[in-house]
């Protein structure tokens, strides 16, 4: 929400069989995109698979590994490409079955246990989000006096439920899909392929275009006009329940350089901490996910991209600086204080710490059991953590692998108070009545 629409409304009112072999007629993304479901690589290849009711892991390969037709390695049919994701599905005596990325698609097969052992690094399959689940303020960029709270229901395969649209359209449900466009995004009726647009006052369905996809960083040129264009804006609480720790060796960008190194010293899932902990931290302030190469892109045009060492801690300023309005988090400062930094947790903010040779995000401070939330980017033993998130107590970041030598604190956007409060006044009612309503004095 623009300032300017949250100083007029505080001015008036003081968000299978034994033997698998591959498919060559089978075609699948072979770079996951960063909103791909999982899920249907599964289904994909439903029959095939030897325990279906074995819950998937999914997984990162290090290293390239190879694939056999069945569980007795009797036959080496492929090799799973480094750097690449897979879905473990079963597994039966030394071997692990798997979905694995090929040249023209994915293919299943078995790996050695050994294999998976020592190559194989799990991350978060979920599907991403562009917005997490909560209530928000909507507001269209053309006019931003008219604005409504809404609550987001993610239903997969990037679809949403906003019980507040279908109920202005006579619908009891409806679905939406989310396309971003840097600061601003379009909502798309999936039923009729039509998009959200307010013109004078009132919101309806109008155009389709089937063209649209998400554009994190500026663009040239605006896909649709303002009209069409819509704002979110988190209302109560931080994203933290629940939270989603994002991994430097998710397969979406795990294998795309981070600076001119060819190496994989040079790669995200190596040398990223640093700026997917600050998609961690922007994620978990105000459910926004941010592209983690747009901080990456930024770190080695401005220098702070150190070559065979990670990034330097002033890209949590220069990000906030530049890519702040558009994802609502800024920088606070810094601190070499656990105290003061679980004050600012206590206020709605989050904090990176600078570990040794490592960055991870501090999330939140449960008052009960006087634990931190910390999200670690690419967990390992000695600090422990793990790839879902640890709740620490304060002696864990005082010693060994999380003692911190300074933490950088993010907020989210400013004035959330203020919308807290004007939410609790517009109770399930659309901001232009009740602006409407209290300037006529009735």
């Amino acid at each position: 929400m623009k300032k300017k629409t949250i100083r007029k409304i505080v001015s008036v009112a003081s968000v299978v069989s034994l033997g698998i072999f591959l498919m060559p007629w089978t075609v699948f993304a072979t770079e996951p995109g960063y909103f791909d479901n999982p899920q249907k690589s599964y289904q994909l290849f439903e029959k095939e698979i030897y325990q279906k009711n074995e819950k998937p892991q999914y997984v990162f390969l290090k290293v390239s590994v190879p694939v056999y037709n069945d569980f007795n390695g009797s036959k080496e049919i492929a090799k799973a490409p480094k750097y690449s994701g897979a879905i473990v599905v079963s597994q039966a005596g030394a071997y692990f079955q798997m979905i694995y990325e090929r040249k023209n698609g994915q293919g299943i097969g078995w790996i050695k246990k050994q294999d998976y052992t020592e190559h194989a690094a799990f991350y978060n399959g979920a599907e991403k989000q562009l917005l997490a689940d909560g209530t928000y303020f909507m507001e269209n960029e053309n006019d931003d006096e008219d604005c409504m709270e809404v609550r987001l229901k993610f239903l997969g395969n990037q679809q949403y439920e906003i019980k507040e649209l279908a109920k202005k359209f006579g619908q009891t449900k409806s679905r939406w899909q989310l396309i971003r466009e840097y600061d601003h995004f379009y909502l798309k009726e999936v039923k009729t392929g039509r998009y959200l647009k307010q013109k004078y006052k009132t919101i309806k369905l109008d155009t389709k275009n089937e063209t649209l996809s998400n554009r994190f960083d500026l663009p040239k040129s605006e896909a649709m006009s303002k009209k069409f264009q819509w704002k979110f804006t988190r209302m109560k609480n931080k994203n933290v329940n629940p939270y989603r720790n994002f991994l430097q060796y998710d397969p979406a960008w795990a294998r795309k350089n981070y600076g001119n190194v060819k190496e994989y010293s040079g790669k995200i899932a190596a040398a990223g901490c640093g700026v997917v902990a600050i998609t961690n931290a922007v994620y978990a302030l105000n459910g926004q996910f941010a592209d983690p190469m747009l901080f990456a892109d930024l770190a080695v045009r401005e220098n702070y991209r150190i070559i065979g060492s990670g990034t330097d801690s002033g890209i949590f300023k220069a990000a906030a600086k530049q890519y702040g309005s558009a994802y609502d988090f800024y920088y606070e400062g810094s601190t070499d204080s656990l105290v003061k930094v679980r004050e600012e947790l206590r206020r709605g903010c989050v904090a990176i710490s600078h570990v040794p040779g490592h960055y991870v995000t501090v999330a939140d401070y449960n008052e009960k059991t006087k634990k931190y939330l910390v999200l670690d980017s690419h967990p390992i033993a000695s600090r422990p953590t793990s790839p879902f998130g640890n709740w620490f107590l304060a002696e864990k970041l005082h010693y060994g692998g999380l003692a911190s030598s300074e933490y950088y604190i993010f907020s989210a956007q400013k004035d959330r108070n203020f919308l807290e409060n004007v939410s609790s006044l517009i109770f399930q009612k659309d901001c232009l009545n009740f602006i409407f309503w209290m300037t006529q004095g009735k």
